[in-house]
């Protein structure tokens, strides 16, 4: 194979360089240590923000994965932001041709109108409205420039630097760092080729219509304009489904649209390929048509259907207040090394005592405070930690998604306090939580959802 020397000797460039502002970040940081700082979880989460786009994606990570990683670490990546500031449109447009114009063909060729001003910028992609020759409008997800090079260049070094942070912070030692090095990369890898994202959104598309839901839509990806490192979709229009003032001018019941949605989610859950395992409150839409939007799919998660099955269980018993049953499904689960050396009657009354002490903190059950509150996203990732450390305490191990699958659901229960505080996810007849009442098949008013 042809290796052309300018290419080769721009990529040693851009890692030479990437190492160097490395090594300069991490000099600070341990400057700020020399000085007396205390090497903790906080200063840590500061280093990997300055450091930038594979930082801040390891940090979320570590968040959404209290099961491998110390408590005070997830706490203090909790709030790791994935908002940058927006690259100039000159380097936007770079890649866009030299991504989408070949041929001899130019931008314009392409797009009738590309809108300078970013609709969003985060550390992977920046996103831009445009306009087709045919008066489709669509929206432009780009990568930045030499992302994969430094999240490469990142990974690679990180083997190496691994048995330094040990040494400087004992309780981040793991007992093999290998296996989460591999899980961040395959992670973070997939939210930079764009042409999976793409296939992710089709696969959510084709659950769609075969399970004929037409209440729920997703972009419509455009093939010829999308490559490993620009997503053309189409864009949609409508509201925060946080905001029910807004959505009453395109619905008449918000709480029957809360339950379209858990509907749709629940269902792909156990008949898409991979299950939307980032909808926030950015991610959801109530459409000008009435329709649901889920949105960005960078980021999907996959479980076993008896590990479905079970954490379905466990929230149920959690809402009956059945901590037994609770903590049989969590044994169930198969998230034990030896699930016969568990003993369910002391794992049962632990997660009582922690349940107790949770609810009697939790003044925002009935504050009425907006969903999107700081304090409220608080409490629920606390409520999460406490579960998986009091799983810990009993030999139990979560199953690789199961953090996206649990943080999902809690979000849902807050989402529903501020949208539909009368409706019960467990109980509430317009809620169908596949395998509730037979674990081995779905029920049809499930599918039903169009």
């Amino acid at each position: 194979m042809k290796i052309h020397r300018p290419h080769l000797l721009k990529h040693s460039f851009n890692v030479v360089n990437r190492m160097r502002q490395t090594v300069s970040v991490a000099g600070l940081s341990a400057f700020r240590v020399a000085k007396g700082e205390k090497p903790d979880a906080r200063l840590l989460k500061d280093t990997f923000e300055q450091l930038g786009t594979t930082y801040i994606k390891i940090g979320q990570f570590i968040a959404s994965t209290p099961s491998l990683f110390p408590r005070e670490y997830v706490e203090a990546f909790q709030d790791c932001l994935d908002q940058t500031t927006p690259l100039s449109y000159t380097y936007i447009e770079q890649v866009l041709t030299d991504e989408l114009a070949v041929d001899g063909q130019t931008l314009s060729d392409k797009f009738a109108f590309i809108n300078e001003k970013p609709l969003a910028s985060a550390s992977i992609a920046q996103v831009h409205a445009a306009r087709l020759h045919n008066g489709d409008e669509v929206v432009l997800k780009v990568q930045k420039p030499e992302v994969e090079t430094i999240m490469q260049t990142d990974l690679g070094v990180l083997h190496g630097v691994t048995k330094i942070v040990e040494l400087l912070m004992p309780s981040m030692r793991f007992a093999s760092i290998a296996p989460i090095i591999d899980e961040i990369r395959l992670r973070m890898l997939a939210e930079t080729d764009f042409i999976s994202e793409a296939q992710n959104i089709r696969d959510f598309q084709q659950f769609l219509s075969v399970s004929g839901n037409t209440k729920v839509v997703a972009p419509e990806v455009y093939d010829d304009l999308t490559t490993k490192r620009v997503l053309t979709m189409s864009q949609l229009h409508g509201v925060s489904m946080i905001d029910e003032t807004a959505m009453r001018q395109y619905c008449d019941d918000p709480a029957q649209v809360m339950a379209d949605t858990l509907n749709t989610w629940f269902a792909s859950l156990m008949f898409c390929n991979s299950f939307h395992a980032d909808l926030h409150a950015g991610n959801l839409m109530l459409l000008t048509d009435g329709r649901i939007g889920f949105l960005d799919f960078g980021i999907v998660g996959k479980l076993k259907a008896e590990s479905w099955r079970a954490c379905m269980g466990m929230m149920q018993a959690l809402q009956d207040n059945n901590y037994q049953a609770m903590a049989q499904h969590m044994i169930d689960m198969e998230m034990t090394h030896g699930r016969s050396n568990v003993d369910a009657q002391d794992l049962a009354n632990d997660l009582e005592r922690m349940m107790k002490t949770i609810m009697a903190e939790d003044i925002t059950f009935t504050s009425g405070v907006p969903f999107n509150s700081k304090e409220q996203a608080d409490e629920l990732n606390q409520m999460m930690l406490e579960i998986v450390e009091v799983g810990k305490r009993h030999g139990i191990h979560f199953p690789r998604d199961f953090a996206l699958l649990t943080k999902q659901l809690l979000y849902f229960d807050r989402f529903m306090r501020t949208l539909a505080p009368d409706m019960d996810m467990f109980s509430d007849q317009r809620v169908q939580i596949l395998g509730q009442t037979d674990t081995s098949q779905p029920s049809a008013s499930a599918l039903n959802m169009s």
